[in-house]
């Protein structure tokens, strides 16, 4: 199929009016504008893909190279095809097939075949496009079975397989990096972020806005949105700024 190769700037104009407000887990986003952002980014990565030409050398990710981090993305797209397929068929079907272990044991198959692994992702993300365009209104509300979650409308599975798009991209150690997010890609992350319930009390500031999360005092850390969203996920994005106290210790993202 052919992926559009120019990025879709998707507006989530209520998020950072939500941040202000201190409502951080509310957002009015389309399905249809989920799709376009995720086809987007989706378009990015595989010709990122194309002209990267060690898969051996070593991902950010502790233990993977960069070869695991496309099979687990290629698994990802599967595992939605997967559920998709259900919610066509009227089924809920579990997202990974012998769940966490069955997961880990099709990346490391995947990794350690890097002659097949890109064309792997490459097709598992056409076939993850079409189960987009098949799904009716009715249909992404039929729930579906993520590894670890209570079953959830399929809706929010696109949003879910964007996030993964743009945040391993980050991961493979390419030189694409969270300054290359899309602005409103990045304002929808942190704001998802901070409505998490683990966070040490602290007041999270970007240029637009600040939020005070969790519970007590705590240090002021400053930064672009990009750079702070990485950071809540685990990643370095860049300089931050902390006042009041020491940066905090972030519980891991999964």
């Amino acid at each position: 199929m052919s992926w559009p190769l120019q990025g879709t700037s998707v507006a989530f104009d209520g998020t950072l009016r939500a941040l202000r407000a201190g409502r951080p887990e509310r957002f009015s986003v389309s399905v249809e504008d989920e799709v376009a952002g995720a086809r987007a980014a989706t378009a990015g990565l595989l010709e990122h893909l194309d002209g990267l030409d060690d898969l051996t050398a070593p991902s950010l990710l502790p233990g993977w190279s960069r070869a695991h981090v496309v099979a687990h993305l290629a698994g990802n797209a599967r595992s939605h095809v997967r559920m998709l397929d259900g919610c066509l068929a009227g089924e809920v079907v579990a997202q990974y097939p012998g769940a966490e272990q069955g997961r880990a044991a099709e990346i490391e198959a995947l990794a350690a075949d890097r002659g097949a692994v890109v064309a792997a992702h490459r097709e598992a993300c056409a076939e993850l496009d079409a189960r987009w365009t098949a799904m009716s209104p009715e249909h992404w509300e039929h729930h579906v079975q993520r590894l670890d979650i209570t079953p959830k409308p399929a809706r929010g599975l696109v949003w879910s397989r964007w996030r993964e798009v743009e945040v391993h991209r980050v991961d493979l150690g390419a030189g694409h990096t969270p300054a290359d997010w899309d602005g409103g890609f990045a304002d929808r992350l942190l704001t998802g972020l901070l409505a998490r319930p683990d966070l040490p009390p602290m007041v999270v500031a970007t240029p637009d806005a600040e939020r005070r999360v969790g519970r007590g005092a705590g240090p002021r850390v400053s930064g672009s949105t990009a750079t702070l969203a990485a950071w809540l996920m685990g990643r370095d994005g860049g300089p931050l700024e902390v006042a009041g106290g020491a940066l905090p210790g972030i519980p891991a993202w999964t």
